[in-house]
């Protein structure tokens, strides 16, 4: 394979990780562990995580 292929993958997967950080800490999570799982796991740990819902939009409904 091309060296690109694994520079675009290792680029995605810290993207999805900067997403997952933001989305653990405004679920109430660990920002650091979640960010360390999706950049080794990617969507299969960025996508549950953002499935649950914020506790802001919970206290206040």
């Amino acid at each position: 394979m091309k060296k690109w292929v694994f520079v675009f993958l290792a680029m995605c997967h810290l993207f999805e990780a900067m997403v997952a950080y933001h989305a653990a800490e405004r679920r109430g999570k660990d920002p650091k562990e979640y960010f360390l799982k999706t950049l080794f796991l990617g969507v299969f740990i960025l996508v549950p995580l953002l499935r649950e819902p914020v506790e802001e939009e919970t206290a206040s409904a």
